[in-house]
């Protein structure tokens, strides 16, 4: 399962790069901490980082899940899927939140296989 460990770890990597481009997006656009909103781009940047941190919480189990039951190989590529899309969605909210739509639902397409493939694979262990 080296694929999807390192998916996994890109994940999490991706994550804390967002964390510090909302720490530096809080200095270019002077929010102090612990200010939430302020200006727009930095709230966009925030909201980045804020829903990758939520998705990540249905993201990483359904990852590990799925590849104990699915091929590490497909498993990883729609982790890896999931990771880019993320990465595309925090771009297009950035420039434009308008167009964050696509990305959006490119990862949350790649999530959902996920979760389905991680459910089948525990409910068939069980019978």
């Amino acid at each position: 399962m080296p694929l999807v460990e390192l998916v996994a770890l890109v994940a999490v990597v991706e994550y804390l790069v967002f964390g510090m481009l909302v720490a530096r997006a809080r200095g270019k656009y002077k929010v102090a901490a612990p200010a939430i909103t302020g200006h727009p781009v930095f709230e966009r940047f925030y909201r980045v980082h804020a829903n990758t941190m939520e998705m990540l919480i249905v993201f990483l189990p359904a990852l590990w899940i799925a590849g104990r039951y699915a091929s590490p190989l497909l498993v990883g590529g729609f982790g890896a899927l999931f990771v880019v899309a993320r990465l595309w969605y925090a771009v297009a909210y950035v420039r434009e939140p308008k167009s964050r739509e696509l990305p959006f639902v490119l990862g949350m397409t790649a999530l959902s296989v996920l979760v389905i493939t991680a459910l089948v694979g525990v409910l068939r262990s069980l019978g």
